[in-house]
């Protein structure tokens, strides 16, 4: 089973911006039951990590290896930033299930397109 993400642009965004690319899966014999496209965030660093899936894709009962163009857009706040403590990640993730086989693209989407460094 293998996933991958392509994207258009780069990795850097505005906020607001769209983001577009690709997402390409190969399950091997047996069709997934679903592939999920998410544009989501999250925290790393100490304490919980926080995670929120913006949008969703939510293929259902897709060919056993296939493609699908995935076009997001991303919202004002929050914005990408990194500090000695706590940062704040967005990301295009792609999952198959069943199976768990995950792939994620990090962005940044900040103004000036550069993470907040505090």
């Amino acid at each position: 089973m293998s996933m991958r993400i392509h994207l258009d642009g780069g990795t850097s965004f505005e906020p607001g911006a769209e983001v577009r690319g690709r997402a390409e899966w190969q399950a091997g014999d047996e069709a997934p039951r679903s592939v999920l496209i998410s544009l989501l965030w999250h925290t790393e660093g100490k304490g919980t990590e926080d995670i929120e899936i913006v949008e969703q894709i939510e293929l259902e009962h897709p060919p056993a290896s296939g493609s699908r163009d995935l076009t997001f857009r991303l919202p004002d706040f929050p914005w990408s930033f990194s500090g000695a403590l706590i940062s704040l990640v967005w990301a295009i993730e792609a999952s198959l299930e069943p199976g768990g086989t995950v792939e994620r693209v990090d962005l940044i989407s900040a103004p000036g397109a550069e993470e907040i460094r505090l």
